[in-house]
């Protein structure tokens, strides 16, 4: 059933639903489709960008503009890139406040989110394989790794290495645990984008989101053959990716000098590296908060999901 046709006393919860997504993308290091993943809307959203081409344009000729948007369920979609964009305009500046006056409980936070995640993941999986456990490991290394790579030095700042960003950004912001933000530093293109963004160098910008737009389509595509034809074993990757990201969210860390890395510390060193309070039981507290806050959020979609089925 599309989203059109189902009771629009749904459409709130998947406004909520952006609203979260948008705040997830503000942070770096957290992605969006992490919390499309706890919100338990990650497959519909492949599903519903993997169906958008050319071939909606047939559907519109030969049975009307209601029956295209009933089959690209662009009602979904619309609430909730509505909820994303106005989390972004809202919330953006209170989290990068909050990011930089409280870093250790947000990213403890932010850990106990990502770490429920990973457990809920694995839990819906209809069986255990080979294939599922050599997937989650692999997703984990890889998730690992990239958390522990300095960023590079973008060797042009043309529109094709714009646009090549942009394709490879969108790509890692639609998979959970992997930041689209965090691909740009490694880049060396998130300042560059930022920049063009300040001096409103619109010919950048357009190549920028034209990447995007072009890496999500193609990209979802795959992704969406994936989710339906080998279900399990690249949940287990996406879980992967998600346990791998801890390392990125380690509330106790410092930045490494002359380099884009952070060297992750305990909490008794962290004091004495940085001069800044441990706040370890503020820590566990907002650790429990974002663990709880998971198990909200998974028993809301459940209720919704039984509900709308």
């Amino acid at each position: 059933m599309s989203e059109t046709d189902k009771p629009v006393s749904r459409l709130p919860g998947i406004y909520a639903r952006g609203l979260a997504m948008g705040a997830a993308d503000v942070v770096p290091g957290v992605s969006g489709g992490t919390l499309a993943l706890i919100t338990g809307i990650y497959e519909e959203l492949i599903d519903t960008l993997g169906g958008i081409g050319p071939h909606l344009f047939s559907v519109w000729r030969r049975d009307g503009f209601a029956s295209m948007w009933r089959q690209a369920n662009l009602t979904f979609l619309l609430v909730l890139l509505a909820g994303v964009f106005s989390s972004i305009a809202v919330l953006a500046s209170v989290i990068t406040h909050l990011l930089a006056t409280y870093p250790v409980p947000m990213w403890a936070f932010f850990s106990g989110l990502i770490g429920a995640s990973v457990w809920l993941v694995l839990a819906r999986l209809r069986s255990i394989s080979a294939a599922m456990i050599i997937n989650l490991l692999a997703g984990f290394a890889l998730a690992w790794w990239i958390g522990t790579q300095p960023g590079l030095q973008a060797v042009a700042d043309g529109p094709l290495v714009f646009f090549a960003s942009g394709a490879l950004a969108i790509c890692a912001m639609i998979l959970p645990g992997i930041s689209g933000s965090f691909i740009l530093l490694l880049l060396g293109m998130y300042q560059a984008v930022l920049g063009a963004v300040h001096e409103r160098e619109f010919l950048l910008l357009l190549s920028f989101v034209a990447g995007c737009a072009i890496g999500l389509l193609l990209f979802v595509r795959v992704l969406k053959f994936m989710l339906h034809r080998y279900h399990d074993p690249v949940m287990g990757l996406l879980a992967g990716f998600m346990a791998g990201s801890l390392n990125k969210l380690w509330p106790w860390r410092v930045p490494v000098e002359g380099t884009l890395l952070e060297q992750n510390l305990l909490p008794s060193v962290y004091t004495q590296s940085s001069g800044l309070p441990a706040m370890q039981g503020w820590a566990a507290l907002a650790l429990v908060t974002g663990v709880a806050l998971v198990w909200l959020l998974y028993r809301i979609g459940s209720v919704h999901n039984e509900g709308n089925g």
